[in-house]
């Protein structure tokens, strides 16, 4: 019999006998659904996180901050620096001839979770008239548009969706006055659907400051970034840079990416070793149990390397049916579903909205984690199984 007609022959025989060595068999396959729903299910914060932040940045955007300043909240740029950026080279200009620039302000507005009536922060922007011509991924859904030099804000659809007083009609309070409600906008899924906005000017007499934070300006075309940005940085008077919004988007985004992957691959890690254990006990269990089997067929002919690939064959297929069931739960549970980050309750962080997002490529990283568990755990026990002493073995019977 040839090498390929044993193996199959002792791999058939194998699996055969699974039904007799269910328990064992389901330590394996419940135990590595674990490592995989758990490993997949966190990842999917991280992916969900980053489609969500980088569904906001386009590569005809550009943000202005203060020269060496990592983030909006550490950048201030006076009235006369963003009169100085309009009139810089490759901004786009609308149907009236006025450039397309949003100078916006921020701060940390108060509300309270549906879910559980907890208090948490959303960021609140300030924005200049041309907001929604800047971004043009930006669309009112219900009520109507600002209104300059009243005290109105909109609400963004996940904001909305997950924290209370954010419907039109609703006054929020903000600092030491009352704003009302009077449209709900979405962002087609980027971070701005968490936030709210008002009219910049408003919020800065309310606020009692007279700085901007950044400049968001929408180019001719992506190719006008370099004459945009050399003229910023050559302007006299004005310390500023300008940056690609992608660009900047992703360094915002890289502190909690890097936070969200440790505690995945952490956790993951930590439950994949115990799964290891788990399948080598068990596989070592199997081989002991069929130990007279094991050398009756090395007896009758049998090679050793096809008692070696059945086993690694049994082992993976736990495996993969580990890796499909921790798959199927994990995609029923959570891709799609809406959480929120972890946002402090005095206002330094502010609590971002998203989905998340069980893709392709975190299934396949699952299943390559399930098969790696398997393979590893089959290892010593294929070798033990293939270097049983037949005479030994058979004696025990």
């Amino acid at each position: 019999m040839s090498s390929l007609a044993q193996i199959i022959a002792v791999t058939a025989l194998n699996l055969r006998t699974l039904s007799q060595r269910r328990g064992n068999s389901l330590v394996i396959v419940l135990g590595i659904a674990g490592v995989v729903a758990v490993l997949i299910s966190v990842l999917s914060m991280t992916t969900g996180f980053r489609r969500t932040m980088a569904a906001g940045a386009q590569p005809d955007r550009a943000i202005v901050l203060t020269r060496g300043a990592e983030s909006e909240s550490a950048s201030a740029l006076s009235r006369e620096s963003v009169l100085a950026i309009a009139a810089a080279p490759g901004i786009l200009r609308n149907s009236d001839g006025k450039p397309l620039l949003s100078a916006e302000l921020l701060a940390m507005a108060p509300v309270t979770r549906k879910a559980d009536g907890a208090d948490a922060f959303v960021t609140l922007r300030g924005v200049g008239p041309q907001a929604f011509g800047v971004r043009n991924e930006l669309r009112l859904v219900r009520g109507r548009m600002l209104r300059p030099g009243v005290r109105e804000l909109l609400a963004g659809t996940a904001a909305r969706m997950q924290f209370a007083g954010l419907d039109v009609g609703d006054v929020v309070r903000l600092g030491d006055s009352d704003w009302t409600v009077v449209g709900n906008f979405t962002s087609g899924g980027s971070s701005h659907d968490s936030s709210l906005l008002v009219d910049a000017d408003t919020m800065q007499s309310a606020y009692r400051v007279k700085v901007f934070n950044s400049v968001t300006v929408r180019l001719a075309s992506p190719d006008a970034f370099s004459a945009f940005k050399d003229a910023i940085t050559a302007m006299p008077g004005v310390i500023a840079e300008a940056r690609r919004e992608a660009d900047y988007v992703a360094s915002a985004a890289l502190p909690l990416n890097r936070m969200l992957n440790f505690v995945a691959y952490a956790i993951g890690g930590i439950m994949a070793i115990g799964a290891l254990f788990g399948a080598l006990n068990t596989m070592y269990s199997a081989v002991s149990t069929r130990s007279v089997e094991i050398a009756t067929l090395r007896a009758i002919g049998f090679s050793g390397s096809a008692v070696v690939v059945s086993v690694f064959v049994e082992a993976s297929l736990l495996a993969l049916a580990g890796a499909a069931l921790g798959v199927l739960l994990v995609y029923a549970g959570f891709d799609g579903r809406v959480v929120s980050t972890v946002g402090d309750t005095v206002g330094n962080n502010p609590q971002l909205v998203y989905a998340l997002s069980v893709t392709p490529a975190l299934m396949a990283t699952g299943v390559a984690l399930a098969c790696v568990i398997g393979l590893a755990g089959g290892l010593f026990p294929a070798v033990r199984a293939a270097r049983l002493a037949v005479a030994v073995a058979l004696r025990a019977r």
